[in-house]
């Protein structure tokens, strides 16, 4: 049973056109909560409390406003047309929220109807295995983070290459001087303990479990699901 207000997948839907999402950013979103939704459902059946519909959600709507850490926006790179409308909201977005990263800026824009799918949305940023206050506790939130670092664009890939891409692409933002060296290896770390917290618990190899294998078995669960109907 639903204990607080979460948003339908259509309203989830509606708010990533209302904040004109870049396609490529609605499809690693969509990766993710592929990847998300299939753990937590393998969670349920070890007999462990998830909100699968709260993992869904929270992933659909993670990186909503992820146009807030560009550096700058290069449309050029865009694959896709980028209308006058993006270009106004995106800049919109961008002056109102300057000093906020997109994990922040999501929050706040959900915050006040879905308080509880905000703070799941917050807790994805990479740096907050490092904060107490800031790090995921509960199983939507701790599959919610290790979604996200197992996606690169679009598809699922090994935790080790996903960090390894993160880390190059974001070495601005995480900074090179030796603290930020150091941190970086302590949250790998924390995220290589947190696999294997989740992966124990299913008792399956995180290696295994990729695209094509999610795929199987949601395609074996629908053709078992069907075969019962049948026989009713």
């Amino acid at each position: 049973m639903k204990e607080f207000n979460l948003p339908t997948r259509a309203e989830c839907f509606k708010l990533i056109r209302q904040y004109h999402v870049p396609s490529h950013i609605v499809k690693h979103n969509l990766a993710v909560s592929k990847l998300a939704v299939f753990l937590a459902r393998q969670l349920k059946e070890k007999s462990l409390r998830v909100n699968v519909e709260q993992v869904d959600k929270a992933c659909l709507l993670h990186d909503i406003v992820r146009i807030c850490d560009f550096k700058e926006l290069n449309y050029s790179r865009f694959n896709e047309t980028v209308s006058k409308e993006d270009k106004a909201k995106w800049n919109q977005i961008r002056h109102r929220y300057h000093n906020l990263g997109h994990e922040d800026v999501a929050y706040e824009i959900l915050k006040g109807k879905y308080p509880t799918l905000a703070l799941t949305v917050k807790k994805h940023r990479y740096m907050a295995m490092l904060n107490k206050d800031e790090r995921p506790i509960s199983w939507e939130e701790k599959l919610v983070y290790y979604a996200d670092m197992r996606v690169m664009h679009d598809k699922i890939v090994p935790l080790k290459d996903r960090l390894e891409d993160g880390h190059k692409r974001n070495a601005f933002s995480h900074g090179a001087n030796p603290q930020s060296k150091i941190n970086m290896a302590k949250v790998d770390g924390l995220i290589y303990r947190l696999e294997k917290e989740i992966f124990e618990k299913i008792g399956l190899d995180p290696t295994a479990v990729t695209d094509e294998f999610i795929d199987l078995y949601n395609h074996n669960i629908k053709d078992n699901s069907n075969e019962n109907n049948n026989r009713i």
